[in-house]
């Protein structure tokens, strides 16, 4: 149930690939995994003592990139894309940024630390979707 809302999901809106018990640096986490209708997957550890996100990852599968010759993004917009998901990031916090080519379309790699965490989030730089991101702790 974590996981579904930290997704903002309800069980009635996914199907469970995975859901198993298992150990990650010395605690125990659940590992969860699950997809929605559209194809996009979610994959949680949950700390089983806390209830704690030890870290997600959000894929989305079933994305179709724009048609050739559509406006792209500026980088601005792509960090501030990212950084709004997590209140209190700021600019300063972004270590590493390029502009990529996957799968024949561009994309934004974004990552930072904020708040004793790691993010990194792929941004499509012709839409400004969130094709990619993960969270885990920053060690």
């Amino acid at each position: 149930q974590i996981a579904l809302t930290h997704a903002g999901l309800e069980a009635s809106q996914v199907t469970f690939l995975k859901s198993k018990l298992d150990w990650d640096d010395g605690r125990q986490v659940y590992e969860i995994e699950f997809y929605t209708a559209n194809y996009e997957e979610f994959d949680y550890e949950i700390d089983v003592a806390t209830g704690e996100i030890v870290s997600y990852d959000y894929d989305a599968e079933g994305y179709t990139p724009p048609a050739e010759g559509t406006t792209t993004i500026t980088a601005d917009q792509a960090k501030e894309i990212a950084l709004a998901k997590v209140p209190g990031a700021t600019v300063n916090d972004i270590y590493e940024f390029e502009l990529d080519r996957d799968d024949g379309r561009l994309e934004y790699e974004v990552e930072f630390r904020s708040g004793g965490m790691e993010y990194d989030y792929v941004i499509d730089a012709a839409t400004g979707a969130v094709l990619d991101h993960e969270t885990e702790r920053d060690d």
